[in-house]
């Protein structure tokens, strides 16, 4: 634990000492610099107008992002309901129409997802508390082109906050793709006592109908993160109420034989260029990051996507690929991170042209470190892909360190990840690292130029109270109450889990 805790004060120190040099200023974008991830940045977007919040729900089609309920600082449930125009970088407040129609009470803590497929319209949502603080257990779907709800079959298992949600596709003969949404995990109450859960559960799209599965393998806890690839459900991470309390294990969860594997725990590696010739990258030889996490937030993307009419691909995709995400949260001590940390996880593959760190072999999967989102890590962010692209949104959360809550939106293009469809080899699994010679061209590049600056970090409040003091740039105090503030978390973490 000491040597975590310093680990964690000298990252906090170095990352304040050496932010103005890990920043390009004179750009309108946030950029590392670093050889290795020139063709990776975040840039900033237009926010949306009102209050920020942690915990929203958050998805989008292809055109459009979309952001509903959440908590803010003076409501913990809301029916906000806010929509993102990727083309024109607008936002619309849909609250008074789209938000007070949503057929359920005011809520937070819950969760949604869209299905990997062109055009598809509905997303699907539920899950959370509502203004008492009772967990719920309601199912909805909701229709991004009509702005309509339709209440689904309800969630036969415990109502709960922030759990798993993931979607995976059905192996099928027939000429329409299947879906299944995995659901489970998360923490409620049982018998009037609060727990954590570890059942694991599947909404069949079709026939919404909810089926049990074999519970998660390992300790109950809330909080995870997940995501689906292909028919494999992926979650872990999270809090357990039993040492270590902040978890790092990693599972997978196969539709087709309805059994779990154990993954690799989390391990992220850097890549570098450095005194490599013609620019192609190598890992880094141990992991940069071990760190077990919690509470942020997670996404996939799978290129070219699933057909809605038979059982292929789009062809029309430029980009192929199979990654994961994971993206800011909460460290090993439930407390802030010096940086947004952002990972992508590959799945295993049989194909030797794909780099992967030494001592890898195709049958285990691995993490890659990549560029960090602004500022310091979030609380309960939200995020969301527009789909059919690599072009990934995040927004939102609550900076516990200094109190702030989050109504911005920030873009990252992952497309330099994925490979040509064209250079596809005849494996199904993992994704080509491509050199930067042959980074594919974006087709669909309507993004407006961003005006917007990197924000200065303000000096650090403390939100211990209805008034957080402002410590000014007195580092003993910053220090003191930066050390206090993340005690305080990881005692109150470890003992009145269901706070977090």
């Amino acid at each position: 634990t000491m040597a975590l805790n310093t680990q964690r004060w000298f990252s906090i120190f170095s990352f304040l000492l050496l932010q103005p040099f890990a920043i390009n200023k004179n750009k309108n974008t946030y950029v590392v610099v670093a050889a290795e991830e020139q063709n990776l940045f975040w840039e900033s977007r237009s926010g949306y107008d009102g209050v920020g919040r942690h915990h929203p729900i958050t998805f989008a089609n292809e055109t459009h992002g979309f952001l509903f309920s959440g908590s803010t600082s003076s409501s913990s449930t809301t029916l906000d309901f806010h929509m993102y125009e990727e083309i024109s970088d607008t936002w619309f407040d849909l609250s008074s129409t789209v938000g007070e129609s949503f057929p359920g009470s005011q809520i937070s803590f819950g969760y949604g997802t869209v299905l990997n497929s062109p055009q598809h319209t509905k997303a699907y949502l539920g899950f959370g508390i509502d203004s008492t603080g009772a967990r719920l257990s309601d199912w909805y779907s909701f229709d991004m082109a009509t702005h309509s709800w339709t209440k689904l079959a309800t969630f036969p298992g415990p109502g709960r906050r922030h759990p798993a949600v993931v979607p995976v596709k059905k192996k099928s003969s027939s000429d329409n793709p299947e879906w299944e949404i995995h659901v489970g995990l998360g923490d409620g109450y049982v018998s009037g006592s609060f727990s954590n859960f570890n059942d694991w559960w599947s909404y069949d799209v079709s026939s919404n109908v909810w089926t049990q599965n074999q519970d998660f393998p390992s300790s109950k806890r809330h909080h995870p993160f997940y995501f689906g690839l292909s028919d494999k459900s992926y979650t872990g991470f999270g809090h357990s109420r039993s040492f270590p309390y902040i978890e790092r294990d990693w599972y997978m969860y196969d539709l087709e034989q309805g059994q779990w594997a154990r993954d690799t725990d989390f391990a992220s590696y850097s890549i570098t260029t450095e005194g490599i010739s013609n620019s192609t990258f190598q890992y880094s030889e141990q992991p940069v990051t071990t760190e077990a996490r919690v509470a942020g937030t997670q996404f996939s993307i799978e290129l070219p996507l699933v057909l809605n009419n038979d059982d292929g691909n789009d062809s029309s995709s430029a980009l192929s690929g199979s990654l994961g995400f994971v993206l800011s949260g909460d460290g090993n001590d439930h407390g802030v991170m010096a940086t947004g940390e952002f990972h992508a996880f590959y799945p295993p593959t049989t194909d030797s042209t794909v780099m992967r760190p030494a001592g890898i072999t195709s049958n285990s999967s691995w993490w890659r470190e990549l560029p960090p989102h602004p500022g310091r890590s979030r609380w309960a962010p939200g995020s969301f892909v527009m789909r059919g692209t690599a072009r990934a949104y995040f927004t939102s959360g609550l900076d516990r360190g200094s109190g702030t809550w989050h109504s911005d939106l920030w873009c990252i293009d992952l497309s330099p990840l994925f490979f040509l469809a064209s250079q596809e080899s005849n494996s199904t699994n993992g994704t080509k690292m491509p050199t930067f010679a042959t980074l594919p061209t974006i087709q669909s590049t309507n993004l407006p130029s961003s005006t917007a600056t990197f924000p200065t970090m303000a000096a650090p409040t403390i939100d211990d109270d209805s008034s957080p003091k402002n410590y000014g740039d007195t580092s003993a105090a910053y220090g003191y109450c930066l050390v206090m503030a993340t005690a305080a978390s990881a005692v109150l973490s470890i003992l009145v889990g269901e706070r977090f």
